[in-house]
């Protein structure tokens, strides 16, 4: 065969992979031209979805705004604080109230397992609170008893129980134990005036980090009011 009728390696067909010959170049223009006909060209101006989505984010942004500013009590730590005192409006003096719903909260924490949601505490073991004179009666005794605690035989409403009561008081705020002591002042039928967070500061400053009271010793000190 002639050298002339050879073909170049440049004129020659390629081959694919598999050793068959590859698409010629009509077939790769007549394939690019479909594609450009199935494929949209791109269109000037805004999409809708992407300004929906801008407007969204504006309103949820103004809205968030509005909802702490309403909710947010000036931003002020103590507007969650369940012991912290309210404030008197018109930004005069910060001023303690006592509160029996913080104080329901505060019992339930700590005082609830043994004298129970219901304040009927737990026959043979642990005394009511329930129309108590014990609750009712003396509010600095009450306040010694939450503070300090006691240990040993005491008779509530004609039951006599023989129990322990921790100190639950010596970790807690002064606005805490008088939250407490006016909640259960209050609850259960049983109905005494409030307590103030400057009588607990009052009484936490007289007896120290004394140890638990014995109740007779307690009861010397602040013997139970007669009915």
């Amino acid at each position: 065969m002639n050298d002339r009728n050879r073909h170049s390696d440049s004129n020659r067909p390629r081959r694919g992979p598999s050793g068959s010959e590859g698409p010629s170049d009509g077939r790769l223009v007549e394939v690019h031209s479909q594609l450009s006909r199935d494929k949209d060209e791109p269109a000037e101006g805004f999409s809708l979805t992407p300004i929906f989505i801008v407007f969204l984010f504006c309103g949820f942004g103004f809205w968030a705004g509005v909802y702490l500013t309403n909710n947010a009590g000036g931003f002020s730590a103590s507007a969650f604080d369940l012991d912290a005192p309210k404030v008197v409006v018109g930004g005069g003096p910060v001023v303690f109230e006592p509160d029996a719903a913080k104080g329901e909260q505060l019992f339930l924490a700590n005082c609830a397992a043994c004298h129970q949601a219901t304040g009927l505490g737990v026959p043979g073991a642990f005394p009511p609170l329930a129309k108590s004179i014990w609750v009712t009666g003396s509010e600095d005794r009450l306040i010694k008893a939450i503070l300090a605690g006691f240990a040993g035989e005491i008779e509530v409403n004609g039951v006599k129980y023989n129990g322990n009561m921790p100190n639950i008081g010596a970790g807690l705020k002064d606005a805490q134990v008088a939250n407490i002591a006016t909640y259960v002042r209050q609850a259960w039928g049983n109905a005494a005036e409030p307590v103030m967070d400057t009588k607990v500061a009052e009484i936490r400053k007289a007896i120290g980090n004394r140890a638990q009271y014995n109740p007779a010793d307690l009861l010397k000190e602040h013997p139970l009011e007669t009915k």
